[in-house]
């Protein structure tokens, strides 16, 4: 006859079941709060460097634009807007636009370096310069290129003032 044995060591069916459903659940927890820190730190991150790239665009451009010289304005409805200036920089007819990337071009080369734009991560969104008496007013928005993150300047812009005063057109006047 066989004797039962009562001692026997090891796991049921239920026992393994239930460690597995609580591993699992484990995991799903783990994973979640993963995905949710790492898409926290992106946004953070994000945050950081387009306000990092619009505080360097905005020093480069008013580094620049407080000696500019043989300034030249075009009508927009906002009021005189710078079109070309005279730059130890950028040369004369110096003319702030972007590239195809995005990126700020003034007189045809690089304000920043592509590093500075993430190598394509983030883009200047809007660039306005309004000229006034003795300065200059910027309006400048950078973001991501595939995103919502977005930084800018105030909604009054940042006064640059000029060193070399220049005249604006008068009413009824060309440029």
């Amino acid at each position: 006859m066989r004797r039962k044995r009562t001692d026997e060591r090891g796991f049921t069916l239920v026992e393994m079941l239930c460690a597995t459903l609580i591993l699992v659940l484990l995991a799903l927890v783990v994973g979640t709060g993963l995905r949710l820190a790492l898409r926290g730190y992106h946004e953070v991150t994000a945050e950081s460097e387009t306000q990092l790239l619009l505080s360097t665009a905005l020093d480069a451009l008013a580094d620049d634009l407080r000696y500019a010289r043989d300034v030249v304005t075009k009508a927009d409805a906002a009021g005189p807007v710078l079109d070309t200036y005279r730059s130890d920089s950028y040369g004369q007819g110096a003319a702030l636009e972007l590239d195809s990337a995005k990126q700020l071009l003034a007189g045809g080369k690089r304000v920043l370096p592509p590093g500075a734009y993430g190598n394509g991560a983030y883009e200047v969104q809007d660039l306005r310069v309004l000229c006034t008496e003795g300065g200059f007013i910027i309006h400048l928005t950078v973001g991501e290129a595939n995103g919502s993150i977005a930084a800018s300047t105030p909604e009054e812009g940042v006064f640059v003032r000029c060193l070399n005063p220049y005249k604006l057109p008068t009413e009824g006047e060309g440029p």
